[in-house]
């Protein structure tokens, strides 16, 4: 495959048109546009869908990932050339040549974000070889971003990985039932509250959570549901009492609230882990350890 082709289909699906892929490649819209289609005929398969934004197909996938982890290996080439440099040179007239960071892409949940994910912040900041560029996504949903090549590596609640990557234990996140005092008063005059009338609060339509707690209660009826997507505002709302929700213990110290448990086991843990391409490269090595370094105040 001509890598240049490669690298037109990856634009086109970062910047979400072939205009913007032409823009940042310094080619024109009917260069790049030429690009990917000889691509596609090359590999006799339709590589993108051609809406607004651009996707791809599962053919387009597996060669949006392939330039990914070509763009990885390529840029620690160029390091270290650009080590020989400094020492053939003068770290003087090497350091005058400027290099672009590396772009390092991750799928991160929002709860995992909003709590001990944060540390890796600082670190990343003293990275200047590279630039971190974060996708948002459910712990149970985020696979199919690392299988398309989205992201490099991605935080998910599955043990089981894919061909070509790598799975790193985190540690477990664990959630907890509660409600607001008020709430539980208005909605439960005696004893137990009932959670099929009882409002709760839900992450969004990827969030399983709550329903999870509800079956181990055995309840299948859904209550008055309010959606809140966002962590802190999650539980912010929780706290307010717009409904009970799933809090993660870490976030429970930090919330100026009367917050009461219900049911009768109100913990559920989840088990995080790290899901990464196997590839020799010392700047996702970095990130690895980074985030086990991180995740470490689950524990």
């Amino acid at each position: 495959m001509n890598i240049d082709h490669v690298k037109a289909l990856a634009a086109a699906v970062d910047e979400g048109t072939v205009e913007g892929a032409a823009f940042v490649l310094g080619i024109t819209a009917s260069a790049a546009s030429q690009r990917i289609r000889t691509l596609e005929t090359r590999l006799g398969q339709v590589l993108i869908r051609r809406t607004n934004p651009i996707t791809v197909t599962e053919a387009g996938q597996a060669i949006l990932r392939y330039a990914r982890q070509v763009e990885l290996l390529e840029s620690e080439a160029l390091d270290r050339l650009h080590g020989i440099d400094a020492d053939a040179l003068g770290a003087d007239e090497a350091s005058g040549r400027r290099r672009e960071p590396t772009v390092l892409r991750i799928g991160v949940n929002a709860d995992s974000m909003a709590t001990w994910f944060r540390p890796l912040f600082a670190e990343a900041a003293g990275w200047d070889d590279v630039v971190v560029r974060i996708e948002v996504v459910d712990q149970d949903k985020a696979l199919p971003l690392l299988a398309s090549g989205e992201v490099l590596g991605t935080i998910t609640s599955a043990e089981t990985g894919g061909y070509g990557t790598k799975v790193d234990e985190l540690g477990t996140m664990r959630y907890v039932a509660v409600a607001e005092r008020s709430l539980l008063e208005r909605h439960a005059a005696e004893g137990d509250p009932d959670l099929t009338q009882l409002p709760m609060v839900n992450f969004g339509q990827d969030d399983d959570l709550q329903f999870e707690f509800l079956r181990r209660c055995g309840i299948a009826a859904r209550p008055p549901i309010s959606v809140v997507p966002g962590s802190a505002e999650f539980a912010a709302a929780v706290a307010a009492g717009l409904g009970w929700g799933m809090i993660p213990v870490m976030q429970l110290e930090a919330l100026d609230a009367d917050l009461v448990e219900i049911g009768e086991d109100p913990h559920i843990d989840v088990p995080l882990y790290w899901h990464h391409w196997t590839l020799a490269s010392d700047k996702l090595s970095r990130l690895t350890e980074a985030l086990r370094r991180a995740a470490a105040a689950m524990c």
